[in-house]
Formats: C-alpha cells, sequence, structure tokens
C-alpha cells in the first residue's frame, strides 16, 4: 500500500479525529482550521455531513448559494438544473493506520481517523 504523506499531523492520536479546513489563495493552500475532536463525539455519517457542511460555507470565500447546495445533491439525470460535484469526497491512506477522508478541491475539508493502531506511526518500510 501507497501512503501520500500529506499533511500528516503530528498531534494526531488514536482517540481523537483531527479535522482540517484549507483553501487555495494565490498558488498554495492556506489552513483556515485544524481542530481535534474525541472520535466518540461523532459519528462516521455525521463526519461526511460536516465535510460538506465546511465546503458550503467556505467555498470561494462567500459559500455556496442556494441553487449550488441544491445542485450537489441532484443525481446526473437531466440537464436543468444541472449536478454539481463540490462535495466530492475521496477516501486516502495518509500514513499507516490512518484513514482520510476529502471533500471539495479549490475549498478543501479532511478528516484523518486512526483505524489500526496496531500500525499507527510505523514507518512505513515497518509495515
Amino acid at each position: 500500500m501507497i501512503f501520500e504523506n500529506y499533511k500528516l499531523c503530528p498531534d494526531l492520536n488514536t482517540k481523537e479525529i483531527c479535522i482540517v479546513l484549507e483553501q487555495y489563495q494565490e498558488g498554495s493552500f492556506v489552513t483556515l482550521q485544524h481542530l481535534h475532536v474525541p472520535k466518540s463525539r461523532m459519528s462516521k455519517d455525521r463526519r461526511l455531513a460536516l465535510l460538506e457542511s465546511l465546503i458550503c460555507r467556505f467555498n470561494s470565500k462567500s459559500g455556496l448559494g442556494f441553487d449550488q447546495i441544491v445542485a450537489n445533491y441532484l443525481n446526473k439525470r437531466g440537464k436543468a438544473p444541472a449536478h454539481e460535484n463540490s462535495f466530492q469526497v475521496v477516501v486516502t491512506y495518509p500514513e499507516p493506520g490512518v484513514l482520510r477522508t476529502y471533500c471539495g478541491s479549490d475549498t478543501k475539508a479532511w478528516i484523518d481517523e486512526v483505524i489500526s493502531s496496531s500500525n499507527f506511526r510505523m514507518k512505513t518500510e515497518e509495515v
């Protein structure tokens, strides 16, 4: 398995999730928010809803409008109104034992969660 090793949080631990919000500004991504909360405080479904909410609020500095939000929840059948994909969700593995769930593009949010404490913070060669 290949690990992306992208912006790993040094403070991530097995009992918390790490929530990050970034926005593309002047050629690079800037971190707007970074927060740790206990895993037990947020279900997996609520985590996805949170990522979508963060993208709605912070996308393009002014957030998404009513029509854009609705368009993100439409399926791709039909042309009017058009489907949008601001809430595209991607799952990656930033390091051994960690699952990252991304949402967004120019404004992106992600949540890192330790899913295997026995592999967490081990060097890639050891896994």
